[in-house]
């Protein structure tokens, strides 16, 4: 890691504060309570689970609620008393599931109310609060799932109004930058084997799973890096286990990640032709519109990962973040180029763009240079073939390899320059 990338991330650090646990698990009860005097909304998200759609705030501070329904539109209504906003109210988010889309916005005479539009009728299946840990704040909880319109008129003539039971232990906004682990010696890789647990991922013309091929890959790869005695290896998972998207990038920062390698298997459901390897980069426009609906795919059940500083100094923390992901942008693209270059070895490639730009959510970290390689398409025969043997799994392992090779060459000829 370069001398400027280490004073920002430095700098980052010291305006950030730590968030200490919360101790105390939160209830909904009719009871009334006396609340402290501020809280404030973290992070927004929305997930589409097999059974039900999942609303989470990320909040600071529990609040009491409201909940009630419409019919025209058909949509909820929350309404939050005594809540603000960490940093300025989010944008719209993208449908998913139940709901089609949300907009949370401050409420006239204080509080915040948010609108989610609705794709059917639903029943409420669960409401609550999630207690704060040491490092994730309080999240409020609403789980819905489809019903039908006499389910949903019930919901319209009876809201749900829940207060706190119990005064919750306050939570500091701020959550600080992992710290950087010094390495002399040795890089530390960390690769990804995406998907995983009851997510399969792509499932391939044959029935094999995604979430089983970038495992196996990302074995192989571990195995030949480290037989090189030049790397140290993370796996974020080394087995058939789920993670959030933000865990997998929280896991990689944490264990002081100087690469993160996300491994990805894609499937077209009208297009069985189509295959070929191809590598991503971090960008906020998709290099195309298949590009931008596979990150859109992958990032569904998840948010993109955040990094939240003292609401006081967002200013100076966004420019400080920005200009290290530039720097981190600039080496992923190297790495991306030689990913290219040595998996052209191996394997087909996508026959334009093979170097592509997506907002994958895994890509999001702002000081570890990262890649996401789509190692072909399980919707195509020979494709999933390919990928279900293990001489390509060893062949993939070692491209990749031979690409990692090459990029600290370059990166130590850069820094001796």
């Amino acid at each position: 890691m370069g001398p400027l990338r280490r004073l920002l991330i430095a700098t980052v650090m010291a305006l950030a504060m730590a968030a200490p646990a919360g101790s105390q698990a939160v209830a909904v009860a009719q009871s009334v309570q006396v609340q402290p005097p501020s809280a404030a909304i973290i992070d927004i998200r929305i997930g589409d689970h097999t059974d039900k759609t999942r609303f989470v705030l990320e909040m600071t501070d529990p609040r009491d609620f409201v909940l009630h329904a419409e019919t025209d539109p058909r949509r909820l209504i929350l309404d939050f008393a005594d809540l603000t906003w960490a940093r300025a109210p989010a944008l719209p988010l993208p449908g998913a599931g139940l709901i089609s889309d949300q907009h949370c916005l401050p409420a006239d005479g204080g509080g915040v109310r948010c609108l989610l539009a609705l794709a059917a009728p639903v029943r409420v299946r669960d409401v609550f609060y999630l207690p704060a840990t040491s490092s994730v704040p309080f999240r409020f909880v609403l789980d819905l799932e489809e019903a039908d319109e006499a389910a949903f008129e019930e919901l319209v003539s009876h809201p749900v109004r829940a207060e706190l039971q119990s005064d919750p232990v306050p939570v500091t906004l701020s959550v600080p930058l992992p710290p950087h682990r010094p390495r002399p010696d040795r890089p530390l890789i960390a690769i990804d084997a995406g998907h995983g647990g009851a997510d399969p991922g792509a499932i391939g013309v044959s029935g094999i799973f995604e979430k089983g091929v970038t495992l196996a890959v990302a074995l192989r790869l571990r195995a030949v890096l480290e037989a090189t005695g030049r790397y140290d290896v993370f796996l974020t998972r080394e087995g058939d286990e789920y993670l959030r998207l933000r865990e997998r990038v929280r896991l990689a920062r944490m264990a002081g990640a100087d690469l993160f390698i996300s491994l990805h298997a894609d499937s077209l459901e009208h297009d069985h032709v189509l295959r070929g390897a191809s590598v991503y980069t971090l960008s906020d426009t998709a290099s195309s519109q298949e590009a931008a609906l596979l990150a859109a795919r992958e990032n569904r059940a998840d948010a993109l990962v955040d990094v939240a500083l003292d609401p006081d100094d967002d200013m100076m923390a966004s420019i400080l973040i920005d200009l290290s992901q530039r720097l981190t942008r600039n080496e992923s693209s190297m790495l991306a180029e030689l990913m290219v270059t040595h998996l052209g070895e191996a394997t087909l490639l996508m026959p334009h763009q093979t170097h592509r730009q997506a907002g994958f959510a895994v890509l999001k970290a702002p000081d570890v240079p990262s890649v996401l390689i789509e190692m072909g398409y399980l919707s195509n025969a020979e494709d999933e073939a390919l990928l279900a043997s293990d001489e390509h799994q060893a062949a993939l392992a070692e491209a990749m390899a031979r690409a990692i090779e090459s990029y600290f060459s370059w990166l130590d000829g850069l820094q001796r320059s």
